[in-house]
Protein backbone atom coordinates (compact mmCIF):
# COMPACT_ATOMS: atom_id res chain seq x y z
CA UNK A 1 0.00 0.00 0.00
CA UNK A 2 2.63 2.36 1.12
CA UNK A 3 4.82 1.85 -2.64
CA UNK A 4 2.05 2.85 -4.28
CA UNK A 5 0.78 5.83 -2.57
CA UNK A 6 4.61 6.68 -3.18
CA UNK A 7 4.20 5.93 -6.54
CA UNK A 8 0.70 8.26 -6.98
CA UNK A 9 2.40 10.92 -5.23
CA UNK A 10 5.86 11.06 -7.46
CA UNK A 11 3.02 10.75 -10.42
CA UNK A 12 1.67 14.27 -10.10
CA UNK A 13 4.29 15.48 -8.53
CA UNK A 14 6.36 16.05 -11.92
CA UNK A 15 3.30 18.27 -13.47
CA UNK A 16 2.90 19.84 -10.52
CA UNK A 17 6.55 20.65 -10.36
CA UNK A 18 6.68 21.78 -14.22
CA UNK A 19 3.75 23.92 -14.14
CA UNK A 20 5.09 26.24 -11.18
CA UNK A 21 8.61 26.35 -13.11
CA UNK A 22 6.96 27.45 -16.26
CA UNK A 23 4.42 29.61 -14.33
CA UNK A 24 7.96 31.31 -12.45
CA UNK A 25 9.94 31.57 -15.76
CA UNK A 26 7.03 33.53 -17.19
CA UNK A 27 6.02 35.26 -14.19
CA UNK A 28 9.80 36.50 -14.47
CA UNK A 29 9.80 37.80 -17.85
CA UNK A 30 7.28 39.91 -17.36
CA UNK A 31 8.27 41.63 -14.72
CA UNK A 32 11.38 42.44 -16.53
CA UNK A 33 9.50 43.97 -19.59
CA UNK A 34 7.53 45.73 -17.06
CA UNK A 35 10.61 47.51 -15.14
CA UNK A 36 12.17 48.10 -18.37
CA UNK A 37 9.21 49.16 -20.10
CA UNK A 38 10.49 52.95 -21.46
CA UNK A 39 13.00 53.37 -18.61
CA UNK A 40 15.99 55.81 -18.66
CA UNK A 41 17.47 58.28 -16.70
CA UNK A 42 14.91 61.19 -17.34
CA UNK A 43 17.81 63.36 -15.80
CA UNK A 44 19.33 66.76 -16.43
CA UNK A 45 22.94 67.88 -16.57
CA UNK A 46 24.43 71.21 -17.05
CA UNK A 47 26.83 72.26 -19.49
CA UNK A 48 27.25 75.79 -19.99
CA UNK A 49 27.08 76.91 -16.20
CA UNK A 50 25.62 80.54 -15.33
CA UNK A 51 25.20 82.61 -12.53
CA UNK A 52 24.56 81.25 -9.29
CA UNK A 53 21.39 83.02 -9.12
CA UNK A 54 19.99 81.31 -11.85
CA UNK A 55 17.99 78.49 -10.97
CA UNK A 56 16.62 75.78 -13.85
CA UNK A 57 13.84 77.81 -15.61
CA UNK A 58 16.36 80.52 -16.41
CA UNK A 59 18.31 78.08 -18.43
CA UNK A 60 18.18 76.75 -22.10
CA UNK A 61 17.16 73.63 -21.88
CA UNK A 62 18.32 71.37 -24.81
CA UNK A 63 16.26 68.29 -25.00
CA UNK A 64 17.20 64.80 -26.39
CA UNK A 65 14.92 62.56 -27.45
CA UNK A 66 15.83 59.18 -28.88
CA UNK A 67 14.55 57.78 -32.01
CA UNK A 68 16.27 54.42 -32.68
CA UNK A 69 19.65 52.37 -31.62
CA UNK A 70 21.17 51.24 -34.79
CA UNK A 71 23.44 48.63 -32.99
CA UNK A 72 24.73 47.40 -36.67
CA UNK A 73 25.67 50.76 -37.90
CA UNK A 74 26.92 51.84 -34.58
CA UNK A 75 24.30 54.71 -34.06
CA UNK A 76 22.01 57.36 -31.94
CA UNK A 77 19.26 58.84 -33.86
CA UNK A 78 18.13 61.72 -31.66
CA UNK A 79 15.96 64.75 -32.28
CA UNK A 80 16.96 67.78 -30.80
CA UNK A 81 14.53 70.52 -29.22
CA UNK A 82 15.57 73.94 -27.89
CA UNK A 83 13.59 75.27 -25.37
CA UNK A 84 14.68 78.99 -24.17
CA UNK A 85 13.47 80.60 -20.65
CA UNK A 86 11.78 83.96 -20.55
CA UNK A 87 14.36 86.11 -20.64
CA UNK A 88 14.78 84.83 -24.34
CA UNK A 89 10.97 84.30 -25.62
CA UNK A 90 9.45 87.14 -26.92
CA UNK A 91 5.64 88.37 -25.10
CA UNK A 92 4.35 85.53 -27.57
CA UNK A 93 6.58 83.03 -26.02
CA UNK A 94 7.27 80.90 -28.94
CA UNK A 95 9.60 82.95 -30.58
CA UNK A 96 12.91 83.86 -29.39
CA UNK A 97 13.18 88.12 -29.05
CA UNK A 98 17.42 87.26 -30.40
CA UNK A 99 18.95 85.47 -32.72
CA UNK A 100 20.13 81.43 -30.90
CA UNK A 101 22.03 79.21 -32.23
CA UNK A 102 22.88 75.61 -30.98
CA UNK A 103 25.90 74.03 -31.56
CA UNK A 104 26.31 69.91 -31.42
CA UNK A 105 29.31 67.93 -32.60
CA UNK A 106 30.01 65.81 -33.57
CA UNK A 107 26.56 64.67 -35.42
CA UNK A 108 26.00 63.41 -38.85
CA UNK A 109 23.98 66.24 -39.96
CA UNK A 110 24.17 69.91 -39.34
CA UNK A 111 26.32 70.69 -36.20
CA UNK A 112 24.99 74.41 -36.17
CA UNK A 113 20.65 75.21 -35.95
CA UNK A 114 20.24 78.85 -36.00
CA UNK A 115 16.52 79.89 -34.65
CA UNK A 116 16.49 83.78 -35.61
CA UNK A 117 15.00 86.64 -33.80
CA UNK A 118 10.72 86.47 -34.48
CA UNK A 119 10.26 82.86 -35.89
CA UNK A 120 9.37 80.03 -33.82
CA UNK A 121 11.94 77.23 -32.18
CA UNK A 122 12.51 74.22 -33.83
CA UNK A 123 13.70 70.84 -33.68
CA UNK A 124 15.91 68.85 -35.74
CA UNK A 125 16.61 64.81 -36.00
CA UNK A 126 20.44 64.01 -35.85
CA UNK A 127 22.37 60.89 -35.58
CA UNK A 128 26.21 60.49 -33.50
CA UNK A 129 28.36 57.34 -33.65
CA UNK A 130 28.29 55.28 -30.81
CA UNK A 131 31.06 53.09 -29.99
CA UNK A 132 30.00 49.24 -29.02
CA UNK A 133 30.49 46.05 -30.42
CA UNK A 134 27.24 44.47 -31.84
CA UNK A 135 29.14 40.68 -31.48
CA UNK A 136 28.03 40.86 -27.81
CA UNK A 137 24.41 40.25 -28.21
CA UNK A 138 22.45 40.73 -26.23
CA UNK A 139 25.15 41.77 -23.43
CA UNK A 140 26.18 44.72 -25.88
CA UNK A 141 26.15 48.52 -24.90
CA UNK A 142 27.08 51.82 -26.72
CA UNK A 143 28.88 54.83 -25.64
CA UNK A 144 28.19 58.16 -27.55
CA UNK A 145 30.06 61.38 -27.19
CA UNK A 146 28.19 64.89 -27.20
CA UNK A 147 29.28 68.42 -27.07
CA UNK A 148 26.19 70.74 -27.36
CA UNK A 149 25.49 74.60 -26.20
CA UNK A 150 23.64 77.50 -27.11
CA UNK A 151 24.85 80.82 -28.39
CA UNK A 152 24.18 84.18 -29.03
CA UNK A 153 25.92 86.52 -31.19
CA UNK A 154 28.26 85.53 -34.38
CA UNK A 155 31.86 85.54 -34.83
CA UNK A 156 34.09 86.70 -32.03
CA UNK A 157 31.11 88.25 -30.30
CA UNK A 158 29.40 84.91 -29.80
CA UNK A 159 28.94 84.33 -25.88
CA UNK A 160 27.72 80.91 -24.88
CA UNK A 161 24.20 80.89 -22.96
CA UNK A 162 23.68 79.06 -19.57
CA UNK A 163 22.37 75.45 -20.83
CA UNK A 164 21.75 72.44 -19.64
CA UNK A 165 20.76 68.92 -21.80
CA UNK A 166 18.23 66.80 -20.37
CA UNK A 167 17.31 63.03 -22.03
CA UNK A 168 13.41 62.52 -22.37
CA UNK A 169 11.86 59.23 -23.57
CA UNK A 170 13.77 56.41 -24.72
CA UNK A 171 13.85 53.68 -27.60
CA UNK A 172 12.02 50.04 -26.56
CA UNK A 173 14.10 47.80 -25.61
CA UNK A 174 16.70 50.27 -24.41
CA UNK A 175 17.52 51.77 -21.39
CA UNK A 176 19.52 55.18 -21.88
CA UNK A 177 21.41 57.35 -19.27
CA UNK A 178 23.64 60.49 -19.83
CA UNK A 179 26.33 62.09 -17.89
CA UNK A 180 28.93 64.81 -17.75
CA UNK A 181 33.16 63.78 -19.18
CA UNK A 182 35.56 66.32 -18.65
CA UNK A 183 36.63 67.46 -22.46
CA UNK A 184 39.41 69.81 -23.60
CA UNK A 185 36.81 72.43 -25.00
CA UNK A 186 36.06 75.59 -23.39
CA UNK A 187 33.86 78.10 -24.09
CA UNK A 188 33.03 82.09 -23.44
CA UNK A 189 30.30 83.06 -21.34
CA UNK A 190 29.21 86.35 -20.21
CA UNK A 191 31.28 85.60 -16.58
CA UNK A 192 34.15 84.95 -17.93
CA UNK A 193 36.02 81.43 -19.75
CA UNK A 194 34.70 78.02 -18.82
CA UNK A 195 35.65 74.33 -19.44
CA UNK A 196 32.48 72.89 -21.80
CA UNK A 197 32.05 69.19 -20.73
CA UNK A 198 31.18 66.31 -23.09
CA UNK A 199 27.67 64.35 -22.92
CA UNK A 200 27.84 60.80 -22.84
CA UNK A 201 25.10 59.26 -23.50
CA UNK A 202 25.25 54.77 -23.07
CA UNK A 203 22.73 52.38 -23.98
CA UNK A 204 22.08 49.18 -22.72
CA UNK A 205 19.50 46.32 -23.72
CA UNK A 206 16.81 46.05 -21.28
CA UNK A 207 16.69 43.50 -19.28
CA UNK A 208 13.61 42.27 -20.48
CA UNK A 209 15.24 42.24 -23.97
CA UNK A 210 18.14 40.12 -22.41
CA UNK A 211 15.10 37.83 -20.72
CA UNK A 212 13.50 37.26 -24.02
CA UNK A 213 16.54 36.66 -26.22
CA UNK A 214 18.07 33.61 -23.34
CA UNK A 215 14.90 32.30 -23.11
CA UNK A 216 14.18 31.90 -27.00
CA UNK A 217 18.03 30.10 -26.79
CA UNK A 218 16.85 27.75 -24.08
CA UNK A 219 14.13 26.56 -26.27
CA UNK A 220 16.31 26.43 -29.45
CA UNK A 221 18.77 24.35 -27.65
CA UNK A 222 16.57 22.02 -26.19
CA UNK A 223 14.80 21.45 -29.79
CA UNK A 224 18.51 18.95 -30.72
CA UNK A 225 17.62 17.43 -27.09
CA UNK A 226 14.42 16.30 -28.25
CA UNK A 227 15.23 14.58 -31.28
CA UNK A 228 18.42 13.43 -30.27
CA UNK A 229 16.41 11.38 -27.53
CA UNK A 230 13.78 10.70 -29.76
CA UNK A 231 16.26 9.14 -32.70
CA UNK A 232 18.12 6.94 -29.75
CA UNK A 233 15.43 5.86 -28.50
CA UNK A 234 14.21 4.48 -31.77
CA UNK A 235 17.72 2.78 -33.39
CA UNK A 236 18.11 1.11 -29.61
CA UNK A 237 14.64 -0.25 -30.20
CA UNK A 238 12.67 0.72 -27.11
CA UNK A 239 10.95 2.37 -29.14
CA UNK A 240 8.77 1.75 -32.66
CA UNK A 241 10.30 2.94 -35.53
CA UNK A 242 7.73 5.94 -37.31
CA UNK A 243 9.17 7.06 -40.97
CA UNK A 244 6.56 9.98 -40.63
CA UNK A 245 8.83 11.42 -37.78
CA UNK A 246 11.46 12.45 -40.31
CA UNK A 247 9.41 15.31 -41.39
CA UNK A 248 8.67 16.09 -37.97
CA UNK A 249 12.71 16.61 -37.66
CA UNK A 250 13.13 18.32 -40.90
CA UNK A 251 10.26 20.95 -40.11
CA UNK A 252 12.59 21.45 -37.16
CA UNK A 253 15.96 21.84 -38.25
CA UNK A 254 14.48 24.19 -41.04
CA UNK A 255 12.53 26.41 -37.80
CA UNK A 256 16.20 26.90 -36.69
CA UNK A 257 16.77 29.81 -38.65
CA UNK A 258 13.19 31.85 -38.38
CA UNK A 259 14.08 31.61 -34.80
CA UNK A 260 17.22 32.99 -34.84
CA UNK A 261 16.58 35.84 -36.79
CA UNK A 262 13.55 36.53 -34.38
CA UNK A 263 15.92 36.99 -31.47
CA UNK A 264 15.45 40.96 -30.74
CA UNK A 265 17.81 43.60 -32.30
CA UNK A 266 18.65 40.93 -35.05
CA UNK A 267 22.41 40.36 -33.87
CA UNK A 268 24.38 40.31 -36.68
CA UNK A 269 25.54 36.72 -38.62
CA UNK A 270 28.95 35.63 -36.81
CA UNK A 271 28.06 36.40 -33.34
CA UNK A 272 29.22 34.29 -30.07
CA UNK A 273 25.12 33.06 -30.50
CA UNK A 274 26.20 31.34 -34.07
CA UNK A 275 28.96 29.77 -32.51
CA UNK A 276 28.06 28.66 -28.96
CA UNK A 277 24.35 27.79 -30.29
CA UNK A 278 23.57 28.01 -33.43
CA UNK A 279 25.95 26.04 -35.23
CA UNK A 280 25.47 23.32 -32.84
CA UNK A 281 21.69 23.23 -33.03
CA UNK A 282 22.12 22.30 -36.68
CA UNK A 283 24.58 19.84 -35.89
CA UNK A 284 22.69 17.95 -33.28
CA UNK A 285 19.75 18.26 -35.32
CA UNK A 286 21.29 17.01 -38.37
CA UNK A 287 22.59 14.47 -36.12
CA UNK A 288 19.23 13.23 -34.53
CA UNK A 289 18.11 12.88 -38.14
CA UNK A 290 20.94 10.55 -39.47
CA UNK A 291 20.31 8.20 -36.18
CA UNK A 292 16.73 8.14 -36.82
CA UNK A 293 17.41 7.06 -40.19
CA UNK A 294 20.00 4.19 -39.48
CA UNK A 295 17.44 3.27 -36.75
CA UNK A 296 14.68 3.16 -39.90
CA UNK A 297 16.72 1.15 -41.94
CA UNK A 298 17.71 -1.42 -39.17
CA UNK A 299 13.99 -1.68 -37.38
CA UNK A 300 11.51 -0.95 -40.80
CA UNK A 301 9.20 -2.95 -41.93
CA UNK A 302 11.08 -4.97 -44.77
CA UNK A 303 9.45 -4.58 -48.76
CA UNK A 304 7.70 -7.60 -49.57
CA UNK A 305 9.68 -9.95 -52.38
CA UNK A 306 8.15 -9.58 -55.56
CA UNK A 307 7.18 -13.01 -56.50
CA UNK A 308 6.19 -14.47 -60.09
CA UNK A 309 3.15 -12.82 -61.80
CA UNK A 310 0.59 -14.96 -61.72
CA UNK A 311 -0.77 -16.65 -64.76
CA UNK A 312 -3.82 -15.97 -66.62
CA UNK A 313 -6.30 -19.33 -66.26
CA UNK A 314 -6.85 -21.05 -69.51
CA UNK A 315 -10.43 -20.21 -71.38
CA UNK A 316 -12.57 -23.08 -71.05
CA UNK A 317 -13.04 -25.89 -74.27
CA UNK A 318 -16.43 -25.14 -75.95
CA UNK A 319 -16.65 -28.78 -77.17
CA UNK A 320 -17.66 -31.39 -74.76
CA UNK A 321 -15.24 -33.84 -73.52
CA UNK A 322 -17.41 -36.81 -73.57
CA UNK A 323 -19.91 -36.59 -76.35
CA UNK A 324 -23.39 -38.13 -75.80
CA UNK A 325 -23.67 -41.30 -77.63
CA UNK A 326 -26.38 -41.29 -81.11
CA UNK A 327 -29.56 -43.87 -80.21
Amino acid sequence: MTVERVGGRRRWLVPVVAVLVAALVYATVVLLYAGGLRESSNGCVVVVKGDERLNGDDLVKVELQPAAVNAANQRIQFQLTLKLPDRLLSPDGYTANQTVNLLTFPVDGSSVLTFPEGEALGSSTQSDYAEGIVEEWPFDSYRAHLTTLAYTGEGDERVGVPTEVCLDDTVPGWQLNTQTKPSDNSVTTASGEQALPTVEITATRSASTVAFGIVLLGLMAATPVLVLFVAISAYTGRRRVEATLTSWIGAMLFAVIPLRNFLPGSPPVGSWIDYLVVLWVIVGLVTGLTIYVLAWNRWGTCASPRGPEPREPAPPDPSPSNPPHAV
